[in-house]
């Protein structure tokens, strides 16, 4: 008999399992540990050495998002602020963004200060209209398109799909906030978005009691790399 896909037995499946699993618990320990103890030769064989960089009460939630998504790998952040703005973060002065002229407001605000500051270029576009963004693609190649569908206030929707042709085709990267439609109704990395980001704050927790947010990739390639290093030098991890 198969397994529904959102059973208890398919959920632990799919990265709720915990390496202590012999006490029969459906709910993963919370390590509230910062830092681990080294080997006798002084390594970290473990892979983790500061709960900065990463602790394992975040594996399980990151595992499942990274299921749900179809990514390659998922990572948990201290709010969804701190994991759009570490996607910007990555990028380099000069480098050119184009995003949504409706998306939420408080990334907005940090785009036109924090973002211009760090040097880079970026111009709001209705993403909605293709022509419109078309206009922009070719005006100047993009290093980084950003998208927010459905977009926060106005619920505007984007193609997600065409838009990653486009950004395919100009060579830049495309990373979606999914935040509204969550991963059961939308799936941008198989529509060809390169990260998808979670404020999961909103609807994946949905209970106004966590501030949390997320990133997920659809390779884990040097870019999705970078990110992980930016989020352990930053500290943008949650609590345990």
């Amino acid at each position: 008999m198969t397994k529904h896909p959102f059973s208890p037995q398919s959920l632990l499946a799919q990265g709720g399992t915990h390496s202590d699993n012999k006490n029969g618990v459906i709910i993963p320990p919370v390590y509230t540990s910062t830092t681990y103890l080294r080997d006798e030769d002084n390594q970290y064989r473990t892979g983790r050495v500061y709960s900065r960089a990463d602790n394992p009460t975040y594996r399980p939630a990151e595992k499942l998002l990274a299921e749900l998504e179809n990514a390659a790998d998922a990572r948990l952040f201290a709010s969804g602020m701190a994991a759009a703005t570490t996607v910007f973060q990555a990028l380099k002065p000069g480098d050119s963004v184009i995003a949504p002229k409706v998306m939420y407001w408080a990334l907005r605000k940090w785009l036109q200060t924090f973002g211009v500051d760090s040097g880079l270029d970026v111009r709001f576009v209705d993403t909605s209209n293709l022509d419109e963004l078309r206009h922009a693609i070719s005006e100047k190649a993009p290093t980084l398109i950003w998208l927010e569908t459905p977009g926060n206030p106005l619920w505007t929707v984007t193609d997600i799909a065409a838009v990653a042709d486009m950004a395919r085709n100009c060579g830049a990267l495309l990373a979606v906030d999914s935040t509204v439609a969550t991963p059961l109704l939308t799936k941008p990395l198989d529509l060809g978005a390169d990260v998808v980001m979670h404020s999961a704050t909103k609807y994946l927790n949905g209970h106004s009691d966590v501030i949390s947010g997320a990133l997920a990739a659809r390779e884990d390639n040097d870019f999705w790399k970078r990110l992980v290093a930016i989020r352990a030098q930053y500290g943008a991890v949650p609590g345990p």
